[in-house]
């Protein structure tokens, strides 16, 4: 996982193609003007999922898993928690089609979303957003999937 503020995007240019792809993109307009829904910033490559959502506590909510691709989230309006497995991922609902595979974890690293920050979960690495943060109603978030670059061997770090 990368936490970081929005501003040093540039500073991860170079880690992967479909990476720079979503970087680029962001850099170059204000994402907070993006429609909720789903837009397509590079075929399947790179989409980003903007969506309104009501946090909850952390206890209600699974872990996700995606496989297949990166995912960076950012918060466009509001605050919330996020936390990160530091332990084994234990299954309860798997992967289909678009859908992240879902479970638990013992335990965990936690850190907070808000405007101009940035959380880049790896692909295989649980985590889980959404969280409600103390005083913090609802959220604008946006979520970056971006996919595995082709040629990527199961032993590449992104």
């Amino acid at each position: 996982m990368i936490f970081d503020t929005l501003n040093n995007l540039p500073n991860y240019l170079g880690i992967s193609p479909h990476l720079d792809t979503a970087i680029e993109y962001i850099m170059a307009r204000d994402i907070a003007t993006l429609p909720e829904g789903r837009t397509r910033v590079d075929g399947e490559a790179v989409t980003v999922e903007v969506r309104t959502l009501t946090p909850q506590s952390g206890e209600k909510a699974d872990f996700v898993c995606r496989e297949g691709c990166l995912t960076l989230l950012t918060d466009l309006a509001g605050s919330e928690m996020f936390e990160v497995s530091l332990g084994e991922f234990a299954v309860k609902k798997p992967a289909a089609g678009d859908a992240p595979a879902c479970g638990s974890a013992p335990t965990s690293a936690a850190g907070m979303l808000c405007e101009g920050r940035f959380a880049l979960f790896l692909a295989g690495e649980p985590y889980k957003a959404g969280i409600k943060a103390q005083g913090c109603g609802k959220v604008k978030q946006a979520a970056f999937l971006i996919a595995l670059d082709e040629g990527a061997g199961e032993d590449a770090e992104t």
